[in-house]
């Protein structure tokens, strides 16, 4: 494992601190009985490169006041011995099945320090890592797993992986081997037929970076496009328009949305002021202090005590932003992104669904038929209040009944909603949902 899993660094020093500050935090809720707030930053702290008993022991506390005595028992076996890599596997299994990839990391790279060889160990941080995004050492985990064991399964998501790092050689490499593999097991070829099929769709129309990615996975898109720009059905529609352009109605309804969640979900705060993180996004703030009755602010605001909207795209400006956001938990953060999805349990944070690479109906873009040609499409010169009039016009077209479905969601979940009060005191991170289905947290 030497060069992957690093040495104790100016890194881990920090994390260290950074883990001593959780740690207190967590002491804290524990002695108000918020015991559920607690297993949320302790899910954060397993995410530290960094090991610590002090972690692991507090986690079965927590579990146990909250009746959990199963789990409990799984992180009370690391703290009865921690040089027992089956303890630290059990609670990684545990946290896998609960979709946890993360907070796994830490009982995995334990295991694989106590046992070197263990394959399935390696083949699992690979996969954890992938879902947190750091795809580099997700692959290095990957790759040494399949050269323990070689077979189907690991060389997919190395093949997938290598994709995600635009590496298509690699990913074409491993067609071979998974095709022989099928052919001598006579199993049905499915993980073969779905890395092909996204070597295509790389092929056809390679992602510009990461964020495009959704496409490339699922080969649908996540919602409808505008008929503005592509008529046909959602069903006719393949993955390769997911990245393309969406329409004013698009961001029409992804407004009237929040709108809605503002003025009629228990806890969600009322906003004083919206502030647009670049002009890129001008238009929709304007758009959306229209329809609040806000006004729009500059940045200095973030330093008022008033509870603050603050709009980014999903660009970098949303890894910029959120530095200057971790401290004030008296402002959301809505990255605007077009796409509203009912699998999460949680709303802002970071509001809504991230959408890879979206065109915003005001910037050039590319239009591309069914055909395949593509136009370009120059960008809008009207100043921002001018172009959010045309969000405006769109709004009695909004769909009523889906955005009903939207708000009564949220509306039945508001004790889970990370917004206004509910937000981590002192704010450890953004919850985000990437477009592999698992939360990866920004700090």
């Amino acid at each position: 494992m030497k060069g992957v899993i690093p040495s104790m660094s100016e890194l881990e020093q920090a994390q260290a601190q950074q883990l001593n500050e959780m740690l207190q935090h967590i002491e804290d809720l524990m002695q108000e009985e918020n015991y559920s707030k607690a297993q949320d930053v302790l899910n954060y702290a397993l995410r530290l490169d960094l090991f610590d008993l002090r972690v692991y022991e507090r986690y079965a506390f927590v579990l146990r006041m909250q009746d959990n005595h199963q789990a409990a028992d799984l992180f009370e076996k690391v703290v009865i011995n921690p040089n027992n890599p089956d303890a630290y596997y059990g609670v990684s299994r545990a946290l896998f099945n609960g979709n946890q990839y993360g907070p796994a990391i830490n009982p995995l790279r334990k295991v694989v320090e106590l046992v070197p060889m263990a394959a399935n160990a390696i083949f699992e941080l690979g996969y954890a890592y992938m879902k947190e995004f750091e795809l580099t050492t997700s692959l290095q985990f990957l790759q040494q797993a399949f050269e323990m064991q070689p077979n189907p399964h690991a060389a997919f998501y190395v093949g997938y992986v290598s994709l995600l790092l635009d590496d298509l050689e690699t990913a074409k490499a491993q067609v071979p081997f998974m095709a022989a593999e099928f052919e001598k097991s006579g199993d049905e070829p499915h993980m073969l037929k779905i890395l092909q099929e996204m070597i295509e769709r790389y092929e056809a129309f390679p992602p510009q970076n990461l964020r495009d990615w959704h496409f490339v996975q699922y080969g649908q898109p996540l919602l409808r496009l505008s008929s503005e720009d592509v008529p046909e059905s959602a069903e006719q529609l393949n993955g390769r328009y997911v990245f393309i352009n969406y329409g004013f109605l698009n961001i029409a309804t992804a407004l009237q949305t929040l709108k809605r969640l503002s003025e009629e979900v228990p806890n969600f705060p009322k906003f004083d002021y919206i502030l647009p993180a670049s002009m890129r996004v001008a238009p929709i703030a304007f758009a959306l202090s229209q329809m609040l009755g806000i006004e729009m602010e500059v940045p200095e605001a973030l330093d008022s005590d008033r509870q603050g909207l603050v709009l980014t795209s999903w660009t970098d400006e949303v890894d910029h932003i959120s530095q200057f956001l971790a401290g004030r938990a008296h402002v959301t953060l809505f990255s605007f992104s077009l796409g509203w999805t009912l699998q999460a349990n949680v709303c802002p944070e970071v509001i809504g669904y991230f959408d890879q690479a979206n065109r915003l109906p005001w910037e050039e873009t590319v239009e591309v038929s069914e055909t395949g040609e593509r136009t370009l499409r120059p960008a809008m010169t009207a100043p921002p209040e001018v172009i959010g009039h045309y969000i405006l016009d769109r709004l009695e077209a909004t769909p009523t009944e889906e955005i009903d479905a939207v708000v009564n969601y949220y509306k039945e979940r508001a004790h889970l909603l990370k917004v206004g009060d509910n937000v981590n005191q002192p704010r450890l991170g953004f919850q985000i949902e990437s477009p592999i289905q698992s939360p990866r947290m920004m700090v």
